[in-house]
C-alpha cells in the first residue's frame, strides 16, 4: 500500500514539474519575442548585440535563444564597421556546445567551416563530422572542401 502511495506521489511530482517547465519555456519564449521586437527598432550594431546577448542569457532553452546565436554571428560579420570573424565563430561554437542536438547544427558547422582558415584543425574536425553524418545530404558533403 505504501509503495502505491509513494508511486502516485512520484507521478504527480513528475507531471507537475513537467508542466511547470513547459510553462516556464512558454514564458521565456514570450520574453524573447518582446526582445525581438526591440531588436527591430534598435539602430546601432552595439544595441542589437546587447539585445541578442540578453535573449541568449535570459531565455535559455528556447528556440529564440538558439536563433540568437546565429543572429549574433551574422551581426558580427555584417553589422559592424569591421568584420568580427573570431567573435562570430565563438558564438557559433558556443551554440553547438549549448544546443548539441540542435536542428541547426549542420548549418552552424557549415558556417564555421567557411569562417575557419583552411589550415585550422577545428575546420578539419567539422568537415570530418559532417562527412560521417548519415543525415547530412550528399550535396552538402560534395561542397565541404
Amino acid at each position: 500500500m505504501m509503495r502505491k502511495i509513494f508511486a502516485c506521489v512520484i507521478v504527480i511530482l513528475v507531471c507537475t514539474c513537467g508542466y511547470a517547465f513547459a510553462a516556464d519555456i512558454v514564458s521565456l519564449e514570450r520574453e524573447a519575442q518582446v526582445l525581438r521586437v526591440n531588436l527591430r527598432s534598435a539602430e546601432s550594431a552595439s544595441e542589437k548585440e546587447m539585445i541578442l546577448r540578453k535573449i541568449i542569457d535570459t531565455c535559455k532553452g528556447t528556440e529564440e535563444a538558439e536563433a540568437a546565436y546565429w543572429d549574433l554571428a551574422d551581426l558580427y560579420l555584417d553589422g559592424f564597421e569591421n568584420e568580427r570573424r573570431r567573435e562570430a565563430a565563438e558564438m557559433l561554437e558556443l551554440c553547438l556546445r549549448t544546443y548539441p542536438n540542435s536542428n541547426r547544427s549542420t548549418m552552424i558547422k557549415c558556417r564555421l567551416i567557411d569562417l575557419y582558415d583552411a589550415r585550422n584543425k577545428r575546420r578539419a574536425e567539422l568537415i570530418n563530422q559532417l562527412m560521417n553524418d548519415k543525415n547530412v545530404p550528399e550535396f552538402i558533403k560534395a561542397n565541404l572542401n
